[in-house]
């Protein structure tokens, strides 16, 4: 079987799934952002124990993701029905902080100790603490419009980065003056042309569905479309650092044909949160 073929079929079983547990109710939108966490953070503990030698975080690193995660759901008073309950991320936070601390000075070499500690907690903090902010982007409630903001999201990082691909692949080789690497110590096949392109595009994107999504107007739509491309390549390019950095292809071959968490949400996970922390900021302007 072809590996296009094997991308279709995921994504034909995938895509109604996701649109499922967005559609449904709160429990179900925070178990999907649960497992993503949760498997991004294993896949990121097993490349860094490619690189410093220590203890197996194989458990410890989603099981931190999913506290951290989870933490943003209680804490907000969004979800459920419930109260928000004061300090308890924090609370979260200093845990695992002690517990990868105590994991660290206990199994892992001094000459090591550092960078291990550093790397490894990076994981829960980056797709738990970080990642799990994305929660306060959906909404609360049976039905899709919970769910619009996280589903631009999405489909902004996934037609940006098509956009970026196609004209870095295609238009620049066959019609244009060529090409210029982004990074290509980090991603050899990524150009500027692309992700000027891809930029564009999400510019565009986010412009045509602000009025409907967050009631802004199309200036400040392509405002934040310019500031989410930009934050969904750098997510792009951080996740492809990680996997080069630990000489690793795929993060893991948990989706079928399409790789890992890391391989396809590195964008979303950068973008998302900062959509959450950008929202209030241009609501408050008026353009």
């Amino acid at each position: 079987m072809s590996n296009l073929t094997q991308r279709l079929i995921f994504a034909a079983v995938a895509i109604p799934v996701v649109f499922f547990c967005l559609w449904w109710a709160d429990w179900t939108r925070i178990t999907l952002m649960v497992l993503l966490g949760a498997i991004g953070a294993w896949e990121w503990s097993r490349m860094v124990s490619k690189k410093y030698n220590g203890p197996n975080m194989s458990i410890v690193a989603p099981f931190s993701a999913i506290v951290l995660t989870l933490g943003w759901a209680f804490s907000s008073g969004r979800f459920f029905n419930l109260p928000p309950v004061a300090g308890l991320l924090g609370f979260l936070v200093m845990i695992i902080v002690a517990l990868y601390m105590f994991i660290a000075f206990a199994k892992v070499h001094i000459d090591e100790l550092f960078p291990w500690f550093v790397m490894q907690l990076s994981a829960p903090l980056y797709l738990g603490l970080w990642g799990g902010l994305s929660l306060l982007i959906l909404g609360s409630g049976h039905g899709l419009e919970h769910s619009f903001k996280f589903i631009l999201v999405m489909t902004t990082m996934w037609a940006g980065d098509s956009v970026a691909y196609f004209v870095g692949k295609f238009l620049t080789n066959n019609f244009f003056i060529g090409h210029h690497l982004m990074a290509p110590q980090i991603s050899p096949k990524k150009t500027w042309e692309g992700a000027v392109s891809g930029t564009v595009f999400s510019m565009f994107w986010v412009a045509v569905w602000s009025p409907l999504v967050f009631e802004f107007s199309w200036l400040k739509g392509l405002a934040l479309g310019l500031i989410l491309a930009i934050a969904g390549q750098s997510g792009d390019l951080l996740m492809s650092s990680l996997k080069r950095w630990s000489a690793t292809k795929d993060a893991s071959q948990v989706f079928f044909g399409h790789g890992g968490v890391l391989d396809r949400g590195d964008s979303f996970y950068l973008a998302a949160p900062t959509l959450v922390l950008l929202s209030h900021f241009f609501s408050g302007i008026s353009i």
